[in-house]
């Protein structure tokens, strides 16, 4: 059984790696990224390929999609089901469920504390100057760093 797990990753914390390693264990897993035409927003500070690019340092290995965002919810079910082959989605967000009602059955992953490990709370603690590390993996943190993520979010909080 296959199953798309669509996240934002903005960025993947620990939260996202305990919800997919969990994920699976039951299914073959493809991942989706979602609103991967934006970028340089304060929801969206990561681009496409730099969200991809964490995935990849956190050690997954899954086939790994990008999910544009279109602003229709049947144009966005319809583009994402001619791509990806799977059988269930799975997915924390509300409009994702409400999109894919009546179309494929949505799972609702079993996250690591939902409030802790939440990407607006880092991306907050970041503008705030706050530790934000201990909430993402390692190589993350060091990726983050080296693309100057932190300064990044910092200015497109200022644009808020």
């Amino acid at each position: 059984m296959k199953a798309l797990f669509i996240l934002r990753a903005q960025p993947l914390h620990k939260g996202h790696l305990y919800a997919i390693k969990n994920a699976e264990k039951k299914f073959e897993l493809i991942i989706g990224i979602g609103s991967s035409n934006i970028s340089n927003t304060f929801e969206n500070p990561f681009t496409f390929k730099e969200r991809k690019k964490m995935l990849e340092l956190a050690g997954l290995k899954n086939k790994v999609f990008p999910i544009p965002d279109v602003g229709n919810c049947e144009k966005w079910v319809n583009q994402i089901l001619k791509k990806i082959d799977f059988d269930f989605v799975i997915s924390g967000n509300k409009w994702v469920k409400e999109c894919f009602e009546g179309k494929k059955k949505v799972i609702e992953p079993k996250f690591l504390k939902p409030e802790k490990y939440k990407a607006t709370l880092i991306r907050e603690k970041i503008v705030k100057g706050e530790k934000w590390e201990n909430l993402v993996p390692r190589e993350i943190v060091s990726y983050v760093k080296k693309i100057k993520g932190e300064e990044r979010i910092r200015k497109l909080a200022g644009m808020v």
